[in-house]
């Protein structure tokens, strides 16, 4: 089974991707029967990155589904053979390995695979002596399956005739032969040299009986080959069959996925297949595991942790056929739904971050450095530095403690935080509107909200026409019946609303007048969820 993935919601905000990476990290010192990893659903805020880099923490890795893919159920550490083992060995290996197929590789790279239908061909030869006609093999090969000693010629010498069994009188058994045979013969002391002056190119002597010197020195100066071995005659004519090696018999045309495959989308052409399983290749075309029908029936799911986010829309595609098996959120409560009763941590307090610390508590884990400065960092945007009407005597107490540990003063950690998100970078309007945008549904409107915080709104509001360009932009293309921008300034604590679509509503519902093409100023207003989304949702229902 594969790892837990643990994310936050689409448009990652700080507190999102931060109280993702801590509980991942949690989680692992607490679950030692599963891996957790942290993951994202998008970009960055430049804060986030800002604060990565300060304490030293990599980045999540960005995801974009938690659809099912190939590597989530295929079977990995696959158990491979090389081309130039003999069939005896890659039946043996099947059996102590307990596997039903095996991928043929050389250097490491895919050149054909054996299965259980090839190797029961092979098997299904023995009811007949087919020979090396049609696939030639070596001395060598046949004195290894015949687990032999090679008393005579060459083992690098291919034998291409036919394969008899010497059990008649040696007068009969002459008019069996053609030159180039294999002759399989038990201790008859007068058949040895008549076939060796018939021709046969190898003379396999059974039953653990040593040829006559005579009858070596006679192979030796007809160029043939003895080889000895301690099986019965019946026994040696069995694995004969099997000297081929895997490369002869092998089937070249293989199914193959990538490991990041939907594991729909290769559930299809598996089945349509002759076989029943593929071979999962790797960036560099190395074989990564093999996916079998066994592996689809299973059906495994991927498993994901949300936090930040109990909502389908927030959350990423498939999550719905996804397991989630926790959620760890301060929203209210959403449509995610679960096979089972899992651990919902969902608590009303300003931060998810804030959750995540007192988790650590809980559990009595001690926090290490780096994650509790990006606790911090998230718990003071999201609460925009602990001023917002979310903010909680939790969460005040929590970042207290957080800046104890790391020696800092909260505020101006947060400021210093603040500051970074538009340090050197060029303004973006289209960063500005869809960096942190929510959707919300109220009835039949569909309203997405998105705020900016700054220490500066004359760094937005300078490019006004710019911005409702593309919140208009946006409004068609998602079919918003509002898009409402808050250009939220920290130091003033108040935020500057904008709104493209259902304007009248937006005025309605918060109470002020947004003439066309303006904006207006809210003293005070620094909370999306409550002070906006909350106030849109009543005035659209009524």
């Amino acid at each position: 089974m594969g790892p837990v993935l643990v994310f936050g919601h689409k448009n990652p905000d700080n507190d999102s991707v931060c109280s993702a990476v801590a509980y991942a990290h949690l989680k692992n010192l607490v679950d030692a029967d599963n891996v957790y990893v942290p993951a994202r659903l998008g970009p960055v805020p430049p804060e986030t990155e800002w604060v990565f880099s300060r304490f030293g923490v990599e980045l999540p890795e960005e995801i974009a589904h938690v659809h099912t893919r190939v590597r989530d159920v295929m079977t990995p550490d696959v158990v491979t053979v090389e081309a130039d083992r003999t069939m005896l060995d890659a039946g043996r290996l099947m059996r102590e390995r307990d596997v039903r197929a095996l991928p043929v590789v050389e250097d490491g790279s895919l050149r054909g695979l054996l299965n259980q239908r090839i190797l029961g061909e092979a098997y299904l030869g023995e009811t007949e002596i087919r020979g090396f006609a049609e696939v030639p093999v070596t001395v060598g090969h046949l004195v290894e399956v015949l687990d032999g000693t090679l008393l005579a010629g060459d083992g690098d010498a291919t034998l291409r005739g036919g394969v008899l069994i010497g059990a008649m009188e040696p007068e009969t058994m002459r008019g069996y032969i053609t030159p180039g045979d294999t002759l399989i013969v038990g201790d008859r002391r007068r058949t040895q040299p008549m076939a060796l002056e018939a021709g046969v190119a190898c003379l396999i002597a059974t039953g653990g009986h040593r040829p006559a010197d005579a009858v070596l020195d006679l192979a030796a100066e007809r160029g043939a080959s003895v080889v000895a071995t301690g099986h019965d005659t019946f026994a040696a004519a069995r694995l004969v069959n099997l000297s081929h090696t895997v490369g002869d018999v092998m089937d070249t045309d293989v199914l193959t996925f990538d490991p990041d495959v939907l594991l729909s989308e290769a559930v299809e052409d598996l089945l349509g297949s002759t076989h029943r399983e593929a071979v999962v290749l790797d960036a560099h075309r190395q074989v990564a595991g093999i996916l079998t029908r066994t592996n689809v029936a299973r059906g495994d799911r991927r498993r994901v942790v949300l936090v930040d986010h109990n909502e389908v829309s927030q959350s990423a595609p498939g999550v719905e056929v996804a397991a989630v098996i926790e959620v760890v959120d301060h929203h209210r409560i959403g449509d995610i739904q679960t096979t089972g009763p899992i651990l919902f941590l969902n608590i009303p307090v300003g931060a998810t971050a804030t959750i995540v610390a007192l988790r650590y508590e809980e559990l009595g884990v001690e926090m290490p450095g780096p994650m509790a400065g990006i606790l911090l960092a998230a718990v003071l945007t999201d609460t925009v530095l602990l001023k917002s009407p979310t903010t909680t005597e939790t969460d005040r107490e929590v970042a207290e403690r957080l800046a104890t540990r790391l020696g800092v003063d909260a505020v101006e950690f947060g400021m210093e935080m603040f500051r970074a998100r538009s340090a050197g970078r060029a303004f973006s309007a289209e960063r500005a509107v869809k960096a942190d945008l929510k959707e919300y549904r109220a009835g039949e409107t569909l309203a997405a909200i998105g705020q900016v915080e700054t220490v500066d709104v004359a760094e937005v509001m300078d490019h006004l026409d710019e911005v409702r360009e593309v919140m208009e932009s946006l409004r068609e293309a998602r079919c918003y019946d509002l898009v409402l921008l808050m250009v939220t300034d920290v130091v003033r604590e108040g935020s500057e609303i904008v709104a493209v679509g259902k304007v009248r509503l937006a005025e309605r519902a918060l109470d002020v007048s947004l003439s066309e093409g303006g904006s207006a100023w809210m003293d005070g207003v620094l909370s999306r969820k409550k002070q906006i989304a909350a106030r849109l949702v009543d005035a659209a229902g009524t």
